[in-house]
């Protein structure tokens, strides 16, 4: 009876052992011989994001709006808090179905636990923005998947860039050779998170794509917000770039298209009229247009807020200024290309009377105006009237344009910046706003600054009010002598100026010193 129910109690125990489940395995913590269970990865997927309009890709299909794999992408995989990082293959078929998921570093489970797992595209550890033109930059993860020794790991992956597409319309669009916008170099790529921003801040080529037959360029980019007046540039030739400015900021975010319309037309509208002598003075609100060199007599703006363009322009005159702008008149003078020459061989380039505001623009700042003013009297400013007497300055603005900016002197000491005011008169506001600025004070034997106050015969120094330099302007400065600002006053050796650099200048902008 004993040998019965040794023989009874064995066959239970066997039974018993037999009878344990895979679950129950599972449940138990238990450390798995190392080597021998891989992860296994049952699939691979990209999500549809939610946005303007669904996206989500590896590659471009042929609308645009769907995720492809190419084959052949190495993804990086990570289970739980395991160090050690793994390196898969995605195989695909003819058709871009996903049919296997090789591993070339193949990760390993220690224990029977399950655990979430990470994976992450590229497995590279920096990302670079400046080569879009030639394929986009990706970064895809997935994330907090469940899997196990025994379960595979189905990792679906979302995009942690936003897409940024442009399309163009308009008359000229169809002369776009190339588009870029507003991006830093690059940035870390730490297992699928983008962390932080690396380089500079430049101007990156955008990939033009093809979309239902319609033409888009699309870059895909960290996080943030387009600034409307300074994201994106256009160019006919790819060399020679013009801003393209949004009608409002646009903020994007990870895993959305943004899709931006921009309109390409002509700099100068079509059948804008040129300025001749019969034209007589400008007001209102109309556009005009000067081109060419043989404009020998002035222009003058007697109010409103009209649009003049400089289209290859020189105009010299000699005798007074060679533009106008009186009573309390606001214009434009819009610079399209870089031979614009303004030329006073006795008064200002440019005068702004008190109470004007003239507003001196372009394209980019590959559009460029040289203004010169003669016997006393600046280049765009205030001007001299007389022997001892000149004219209170008005404001002045510049924006997206390069202007270089001389100044003058007379026999008798009387002499001006290059912008700013004449003699001992004042001038009114200066802002300098994403602009290339040269400005070149004059020397004889009093001194003027290159920018802002002028000085008087008698010895008197002129005054200003604000001026200010912002968003990535770079001006270059040179004053008459070392016995003046830079910007700021004029000066005599007997009543020097102190070499300052007077104005309000934020982050993004820099003053260079010429001597």
């Amino acid at each position: 009876m004993s040998d019965m129910k040794h023989t009874l109690l064995l066959c239970l125990a066997v039974f018993a052992l037999a009878a344990c489940t895979q679950d129950e395995l599972t449940e138990q913590p238990m450390v798995l011989p190392e080597g021998e269970y891989p992860l296994q990865i049952g699939s691979v997927s990209l999500t549809a994001e939610v946005s303007e309009q669904p996206w989500t890709r590896v590659a471009e299909s042929a609308d645009g709006m769907s995720s492809v794999w190419q084959g052949d992408e190495r993804i990086g995989v990570r289970i739980g808090d395991n160090e050690e990082t793994g390196i898969y293959v995605v195989k695909v078929d003819a058709e871009g179905t996903v049919m296997e998921i090789i591993p070339e570093k193949a990760v390993y489970w220690k224990d029977n636990q399950p655990a979430t797992v990470t994976a992450w595209y590229p497995v590279d550890e920096e990302l670079n923005f400046t080569h879009q033109n030639q394929g986009l930059t990706y970064l895809l993860k997935a994330d907090e998947v469940e899997a196990g020794f025994d379960k595979p790991a189905n990792l679906i992956f979302s995009h942690q860039l936003a897409n940024v597409r442009v399309k163009l319309t308009g008359d000229k669009a169809g002369e776009v050779q190339a588009v870029t916008v507003r991006s830093y170099e690059g940035t870390n790529n730490e297992q699928g998170t983008p962390n932080g921003r690396i380089g500079t801040d430049v101007y990156v080529p955008m990939l033009e794509a093809d979309y239902g037959g319609e033409t888009y360029w699309e870059a895909n980019l960290l996080d943030g917000h387009l600034e409307a007046d300074n994201t994106f540039r256009l160019s006919s030739d790819g060399k020679n770039f013009v801003q393209a400015k949004l009608t409002a900021n646009v903020d994007i975010t990870p895993g959305h298209v943004h899709t931006i319309i921009i309109s390409v037309n002509p700099a100068i509208p079509e059948g804008t009229p040129e300025i001749t002598d019969a034209i007589g003075n400008i007001s209102g609100t109309d556009a005009y247009v000067v081109r060419g060199n043989d404009r020998t007599t002035p222009i003058n703006i007697t109010g409103g807020s009209p649009t003049i363009y400089l289209d290859g322009a020189t105009v010299a005159v000699g005798n007074g200024n060679v533009i106008n702008i009186t009573n309390n008149a606001t214009p434009t003078i819009y610079v399209v290309g870089e031979n614009n020459n303004i030329t006073s061989s006795d008064g200002a380039g440019i005068y702004v009377e008190q109470g004007s505001t003239v507003t001196i623009t372009g394209r980019s700042q590959d559009d460029k105006l040289t203004v010169r003013g003669g016997n006393g009297s600046p280049g765009i400013g205030g001007y001299k009237t007389g022997v001892t007497t000149a004219m209170k300055c008005g404001n002045i603005e510049i924006t997206k344009v390069r202007i270089d900016a001389y100044g003058s002197g007379d026999m008798l000491g009387n002499l001006a910046p290059g912008i700013g005011g004449a003699g001992s008169e004042s001038c009114g506001t200066i802002t300098i706003d994403d602009a290339t600025v040269y400005a070149y004070g004059y020397s004889d034997s009093y001194s003027s600054s290159a920018i802002v106050a002028g000085y008087s015969m008698l010895e008197q120094k002129g005054t200003f009010q604000t001026i200010t330099i912002r968003n990535n302007s770079e001006v270059s400065v040179q004053r008459g002598d070392s016995y003046c600002d830079y910007i700021g006053y004029s000066g005599f050796p007997s009543s020097p100026s102190t070499g300052d650099i007077i104005a309000t200048i934020d982050n993004t902008s820099t003053v260079i010193k010429l001597n």
